[in-house]
């Protein structure tokens, strides 16, 4: 009874928490957590972990494509189905287009936790040549099928791996009963997804993906090249629809309101096989002082000191951003993208718009030939041994040895008098301060 009562406990807090999402129109759209408990959804476009690989599979189709293309739909269906669903938010209306195009017949399970689920079939205007049950669930549309896996698997998994040790994972889900010492299995049990995605949250197994994590993977998506188009042959039945005129009325005014105009500059250490950001320098573009925020948290204590419109420009967006992205919770808009250079990204921090854009899209030149190109004055000249701020070093003492970290830098003589001009720099013959 304690046990059920938590669930109901959990259950409640998960439809709180995804109110909103139920409110909506019935789009389909990515589902944003990992599945924690080491089973396989794939199938159903749920993942273990976010990854390169995982986010390539997210991200190549929407979750309607991807579900019939696990209910065995043919290439060249598939194929025009992306031409009408080209995002992945969508419309319910677009399946009732794709089922008079396809001949398909679609049912769709519209899952409702407070009440009974809803239903809805798309006929196409001929006998379908298939029909595939679909299940719409927090937007997500999967195959409405059963698996073949317990609930109590899912509620007492910690414990049936501890006495069902020596057993497959396979033969682990089946468990439907327990002894003193021992489980028993049922072969034939089956569980509706549905069902096992509620257990799945009702006991902390889905963990939220942020959306600046997300987003890091996708932006380097772009840069894959296109697959060669070799096939030109195409069905005329698909492409007898005429194209309707743009219109510049319905053209949305995307341009940012900014209020505000930084520039910024992260360094990173690069003594592992991922760079971590260590510093970030920003002033603003009416302000001759500078702001430079040291640690390991320096990327989200610059948003939070950054102003609601803020536009702030980075030399080279694409190598800065990615220490930004995991901290934004909402991209707005379309990234700016040519080529592998990220030109623009918009997004939403603590309830701040910001606005992040690249100054080398305009400037095309490395920052150390800026005072020469403008005739600025500017400091000493750069001698910087980056290779030497390791992770350690950076996050301990920020005390520096001159001789090692000579050994970074090939202008040795301009080093020692960098030392020497910058003020509180040299701290005695043999230590300097990093910061």
């Amino acid at each position: 009874m304690r046990a059920a009562g938590q669930e109901k406990i959990a259950l409640k807090i998960i439809k709180q928490n995804h109110s909103k999402k139920r409110n909506r129109s019935r789009n389909g759209q990515l589902w944003t957590w990992t599945c924690k408990l080491p089973i396989n959804l794939e199938r159903y476009q749920i993942f273990n972990e976010l990854n390169a690989e995982t986010a390539k599979k997210m991200m190549k189709d929407s979750c309607f494509i991807y579900a019939c293309i696990q209910a065995g739909v043919d290439e060249a269906t598939i194929n025009h189905m992306r031409e009408i669903i080209r995002v992945k938010d969508f419309p319910m209306s677009k399946i009732k287009v794709i089922a008079k195009e396809t001949g398909i017949r679609f049912h769709v399970i519209k899952y409702n936790e407070k009440y009974s689920n809803h239903s809805y079939t798309y006929e196409p205007d001929e006998e379908p040549k298939m029909t595939v049950e679909l299940l719409l669930m927090y937007d997500h549309y999967m195959l409405n099928e059963k698996l073949p896996i317990s609930s109590m698997f899912i509620k007492n998994y910690e414990d049936v791996c501890k006495l069902c040790k020596d057993w497959t994972l396979e033969k682990k889900m089946l468990v439907n009963r327990r002894y003193e010492t021992r489980y028993a299995i049922n072969s034939k049990l089956v569980t509706p997804l549905a069902k096992v995605i509620e257990l799945l949250f009702a006991n902390n197994y889905f963990e939220p993906i942020r959306t600046g994590e997300l987003c890091t993977y996708f932006t380097t998506m772009y840069n894959e090249n296109l697959e060669e188009m070799i096939d030109l042959t195409y069905n005329e039945r698909y492409c007898a629809r005429m194209k309707k005129d743009w219109s510049s009325e319905t053209k949305k005014d995307m341009k940012f309101p900014r209020e505000y105009v930084f520039f910024a500059d992260f360094e990173a250490s690069t003594d592992g096989n991922i760079h971590k950001a260590y510093n970030i320098c920003f002033m603003e573009d009416d302000d001759d002082g500078y702001t430079s925020i040291w640690g390991s948290d320096c990327a989200s204590k610059f948003l939070e000191a950054l102003p609601d419109k803020s536009l702030v420009y980075f030399h080279n967006l694409s190598y800065d951003v990615t220490f930004l992205m995991s901290q934004l919770e909402e991209i707005t808009g379309t990234p700016i993208i040519k080529g592998s250079q990220t030109m623009q990204i918009q997004g939403k921090y603590k309830g701040k718009l910001l606005c992040f854009k690249d100054s080398y899209a305009i400037i095309s030149t490395k920052l150390e030939r800026f005072p020469e190109m403008f005739h600025l004055t500017s400091g000493e000249k750069e001698v910087f041994p980056y290779n030497y701020y390791t992770k350690e070093l950076v996050n301990t003492t920020k005390v520096g040895n001159i001789d090692d970290a000579m050994n970074h830098v090939k202008d040795i003589e301009a080093f020692n008098e960098n030392i020497e001009k910058i003020e509180d720099c040299k701290i005695d013959d043999e230590h300097f301060d990093m910061e």
